[in-house]
């Protein structure tokens, strides 16, 4: 059976993706812990999501794989002033190749600042390469096909988020998320978030302590995270609207959950409805004929159609 296209959502606003992609190699090899690979990790999504239309609310870079959470924009088309800026910050002031771009050549460059693919293409590459130099070692160093899925709104982005800000948790590493260096909470925590989506975007509230303080609370009752003597209990509107969203008990992330990593998409019933009807006429999905629900939260996915197929760069 041949692979199917990566689902992803055009025309129709700014998009939520949870991407994720994890190393080859043995049980046991955990080359992103490293704290130059994991900071080298940092720093390569951090740049290219400065040259891409695309905004990072969160990532979590484990041992031998990372999540991120990205929010794209709608496609538009540039000036080009601008192109020609994000030109020199990808390729230098090498002035001899886009003079000789014509409008075709510029309206690919264009496009391709909105792709996720291309995103991620970039971001794996130029790890790759450094940790290959770094290393003295020659090969392949990502296993397969980086996975996306296409999250419905902020609510199915803000839920998968909770999710990847726990990983070390769940691994035992910490005892709390903030405590993770590999983590975008401790980089919330310290305030080295300015390059990240802003904080009040991703849990809105009349300012950024605020903003902080109900994130945190909100990961803190997904993970049954015990607080700490100086931090503020979870407060009890957290608590109501926890239930609200279907999380009536805590700690339900403290386990593993299959579908933010392999799940094509994310939503309500009528967003996994739209998603099914086109993957049906163009993509030839016939794994599922209806959404499948989460146990956990108000919300919808979609299986792959069979291991890792769904997904192609």
């Amino acid at each position: 059976m041949a692979r199917l296209p990566r689902v992803k959502a055009e025309n129709c606003g700014p998009v939520f993706y949870h991407l994720y992609a994890r190393v080859s190699g043995v049980e046991g090899y955990y080359p992103l812990a490293e704290t130059a690979a994991r900071n080298m990790m940092i720093w390569t999504i951090k740049h290219y999501s400065s040259l891409y239309k695309t905004s990072v609310a969160g990532f979590s870079i484990m041992g031998n794989h990372y999540h991120m959470i990205v929010e794209f924009q709608e496609f538009e088309k540039l000036p080009k002033d601008e192109l020609k800026e994000i030109f020199h910050r990808f390729y230098g002031k090498d002035i001899k190749t886009y003079v000789l771009w014509d409008d075709k050549k510029w309206d690919q460059f264009n496009r391709r600042l909105f792709d996720v693919s291309e995103f991620m293409r970039n971001v794996q590459a130029k790890f790759a390469r450094w940790f290959n130099d770094t290393n003295r070692r020659k090969g392949k160093l990502w296993g397969d096909r980086f996975k996306s899925t296409l999250l419905e709104d902020s609510k199915a982005m803000r839920d998968c988020l909770y999710y990847v800000e726990l990983n070390a948790v769940r691994a035992g590493i910490v005892n709390r998320p903030e405590e993770y260096k590999g983590g975008s909470l401790f980089y919330r925590e310290i305030t080295k978030d300015s390059w990240m989506m802003p904080l009040k975007e991703v849990v809105p509230a009349k300012n950024r302590k605020t903003s902080l303080i109900n994130y945190r609370a909100g990961i803190y009752y997904r993970g049954n995270v015990r607080t700490k003597a100086n931090q503020q209990e979870i407060p009890d509107y957290i608590i109501k609207q926890e239930e609200a969203n279907g999380f009536k008990a805590r700690g339900v992330y403290g386990k593993r959950i299959r579908y933010f990593v392999d799940g094509v998409v994310l939503g309500s019933t009528q967003f996994i409805d739209s998603h099914l009807e086109k993957l049906r006429s163009s993509n030839g999905y016939s794994q599922r004929k209806n959404p499948i629900a989460t146990k956990e939260g108000n919300l919808n996915y979609l299986r792959p159609q069979r291991k890792s197929e769904i997904y192609i760069g």
